[in-house]
This record gives structure tokens, sequence and C-alpha cells, in this order.
């Protein structure tokens, strides 16, 4: 089965096809995290985000049990905060298992992402959080603000602090960040 690019919504998967997403997701992550604490992050984070999505009692208790996981784990081992209603595409990869990873709620995150340690994805003047799309790497540090889209190939330099829409394949650095001149 291929992995969902898209979000399918809160409870939309019944168990065995919230199981078969989840293997599916995994699949395209592992070759890109070889490191055994990063696939653990992947595979707490994937389990929260699947059974989100699924529906039926036993879909609650395991819920249940891989939120015991996100608060020793993700939170409490590696200061990260993402939500389980945040989507992830597939072949996510993060370095450094995620480790202070600052996630909203209302982002959006597309398929071959690399998110360094420190990243903050957040809401600016009480609205959304940004999107963040297809083939796009943000280094550490840097914070991407409000409701931005961030388009397919960007590269977000370290410590920068993104809050207005990009062009593809650019780069961008800075405070606040603008494209790199002469740079791809």
């Amino acid at each position: 089965m291929n992995p969902a690019r898209t979000d399918p919504g809160r409870r939309a998967w019944t168990l065995a096809q919230g199981w078969s997403q989840y293997r599916a997701l995994l699949a395209g992550d592992l070759p890109r995290n070889p490191y055994p604490w990063w696939r653990i992050t992947l595979a707490v984070l994937r389990a929260g985000q699947v059974l989100y999505r699924c529906k039926g009692p036993a879909a609650f208790v395991l819920r249940r049990v891989v939120g015991v996981a996100d608060a020793v784990w993700l939170r409490g081992l590696m200061g990260a905060e993402i939500p389980t209603m945040v989507w992830f595409g597939p072949a996510l990869r993060l370095p450094h298992a995620g480790r202070g990873l600052m996630i909203h709620s209302t982002c959006s995150i597309g398929s071959g992402v690399t998110l360094y340690h420190r990243v903050s994805l957040g809401v600016r003047d009480g609205r959304p959080g940004p999107t963040i799309g297809d083939d796009v790497e943000v280094g550490a540090g840097a914070a991407i603000l409000g409701p931005v889209h961030v388009a397919q190939g960007c590269k977000v330099g370290a410590n920068a602090v993104l809050a207005t829409d990009t062009e593809p394949g650019l780069t961008y650095i800075g405070i606040p960040a603008t494209a790199a001149a002469g740079r791809p």
C-alpha cells in the first residue's frame, strides 16, 4: 500500500487501514533515518499520527498507550512538541531525533521533508501555522511563523526567521529570511 500523501482527517481509517498506513509511512521514513534513536522518534510520531486518524475502541486504547510513549520519549527525552493532528507526508527525515522541535497543530508538512533540531513551526497574530511543501529542508534553529507556504524544494537556513511565502527551489537565510542572492 502506498502511504497517504494528504491528511485523510480524524477517524477516517479502520485500525487495519491505519496499520497499513503506519507500515507504509515508516517504510518511506526509515531509509532516510539510519540511527536507532531517530527511528524510535519516528515510530512514536507515526503511531500517534496514524492512530489519531483511526476509529473504534481499540484505536482509542492504543492512542492512550502511544500518548504515554509520546510523553516519555518525544516530550520528556527529546524536548519536542509535535501534536498528533499534524500531518507529515512520507519520507520524513528528523536528524538528531527531532530534539527540540516545536510544531503547532495547524501545520501541514509534505513528503521528503527534513527538519533539523530546534525548528519552530508556529502561529503568528492568531493565524494558523505554516504549510511546508515537498522536499523542503529546514535548518537547525529556524522558525517559520504564520500562514506561510514554503514551496517545493526550498531550503531554510539555520536560525532563519521566515514569515513570508517562498519561491520554489530557493534558499532563504537571515532574520527576516530572504532569498540568498546568486544561490539556487
